[in-house]
């Protein structure tokens, strides 16, 4: 099934973000590429390939020049307001911090939202880092984030592979900003001051009931990211090794991998890799418990997003479907951008599928089933819901069928084996 319109915003070329053609999506240098001067946001390698994407352009591009003018509108506002006992003459100078409690300054955080979460969503280089760059600044201008855009950075960070900036600032969030004591009205007090911290480190801080399901889920996708790099090293090196001098291996395994911190282990002995594997491989599956105790739809949303991407919710509630309807809306182009991520949840899906297989054959089969509600659905509908409940069990199987170069994927070689050995008998289950 095609994609809908919606989820199409969301798609764009798979891999890094890199300037490219908005018409063609042929990528090229940036001073080769003009840029539109209506948003700002989008580059075309030719004047005929501008006017062709026009008609398909011109929507967004009007909503993006509207908000600018909306932006600057309410900032010239802030910045030359009459004062009273309520509102300072020029909250830019005088309450840096504080903004959103100053009643005047809530339509210029409204309109500068909706600025940077549409340049966002145009999924272009300079739409992703121009949003970032708004919301760090609106992150400076109101501490307190009313209006929610500490949700939004973690993945955006992630689009642009400022992969220990994204960590750094989900950490900071999960464990100074979790204080009860903390005093977000008090600007002399550190914020967003974690530096370096290490993304190998025990995840349990992240598996609290009060965690954040938006962080829980950012960390998730960067481990697999890295994850990801330490499989195509591992690929890389298999392929390479029989034919390359071992002194340009590291140059192939660099061209295999995406986060800049996956660098710390080209090079490295298959023995660290594998160790560093399996510490991912854990701290997914940990993060994976905390995500469905959090929210029970994450999987499931995620995995068949096409479905509800043109899904936008004004309220939510913790633990609620619109909640991850939202996390959609926020991370999905991360999830999507990051090749390989999803292919692996799919495939440990696809896994859990194949070797279900008997088991809901045997179980149509019997009397309990057939007599109890639920009996009209099928093989595949049922198939689909014990996958994706036990996806999290197989997703070791698919990490080692994606490091394998063998015809036979191994997790079929365990199935057949299983199969081939059992003297189980599933007509012996009719009644």
């Amino acid at each position: 099934m095609p994609p809908s319109p919606a989820a199409t915003n969301f798609k764009g070329p798979r891999g890094p973000l890199k300037h490219r053609c908005g018409l063609c999506q042929v990528p090229g240098p940036k001073a080769k590429l003009s840029l539109c001067t209506g948003c700002r946001v989008v580059r075309y390698c030719s004047r005929e390939h501008q006017v062709q994407h026009r008609p398909e352009h011109k929507s967004v591009c009007n909503k993006i020049k509207r908000y600018r003018t909306k932006v600057a509108k309410e900032e010239d506002a802030v910045r030359n307001a009459t004062e009273d006992f309520m509102t300072p003459a020029n909250a830019f100078e005088t309450h840096v911090g504080h903004f959103w409690g100053i009643l005047n300054t809530r339509d210029y955080m409204r309109a500068r939202f909706e600025l940077a979460d549409t340049v966002r969503l145009a999924g272009t280089l300079d739409g992703v880092t121009e949003a970032l760059e708004h919301m760090r600044d609106m992150l400076r201008l109101c501490r307190k984030d009313n209006v929610g855009v500490r949700h939004i950075i973690p993945p955006v960070m992630l689009q642009l592979d400022q992969d220990q900036e994204c960590y750094d600032f989900i950490k900071w969030y999960e464990t100074e900003g979790q204080r009860g004591d903390y005093d977000w009205g008090n600007m002399d007090l550190p914020f967003l001051n974690i530096k370096g911290a290490d993304i190998l480190e025990d995840v349990e801080y992240l598996r609290g009931k009060y965690a954040d399901v938006h962080n829980v889920s950012a960390v998730m996708l960067l481990k697999l990211k890295l994850l990801v790099d330490i499989i195509n090293i591992k690929l890389a090196r298999k392929v390479i090794s029989a034919r390359l001098p071992p002194e340009t291996w590291e140059g192939v395994e660099l061209r295999v991998i995406r986060s800049p911190l996956s660098r710390q282990w080209v090079g490295k002995s298959d023995q660290l890799l594998t160790s560093v594997q399996q510490k991912l491989e854990i701290h997914v599956k940990l993060l994976a418990r905390t995500l469905q105790t959090l929210n029970e739809h994450f999987v499931s949303t995620l995995l068949e997003a096409d479905e509800w991407l043109s899904e936008s919710p004004y309220t939510y509630s913790r633990g609620s479907f619109e909640e991850m309807l939202l996390l959609l809306q926020y991370s999905y182009a991360a999830w999507w951008q990051h090749e390989g991520v999803l292919e692996l949840l799919q495939s440990a899906k696809a896994i859990a599928a194949k070797d279900s297989e008997v088991e809901i054959e045997s179980m149509m089969k019997s009397t309990t089933f057939k007599t109890n509600p639920g009996s009209n659905r099928t093989k595949a509908e049922l198939l689909d819901d014990v996958s994706r409940n036990r996806l999290w069990g197989y997703f070791s199987d698919a990490v080692e069928d994606a490091t394998s170069l063998n015809e036979t994927p191994p997790s079929e070689v365990k199935i057949l084996s299983y199969l081939g050995d059992s003297d189980y008998d599933i007509s012996d289950e009719s009644d």
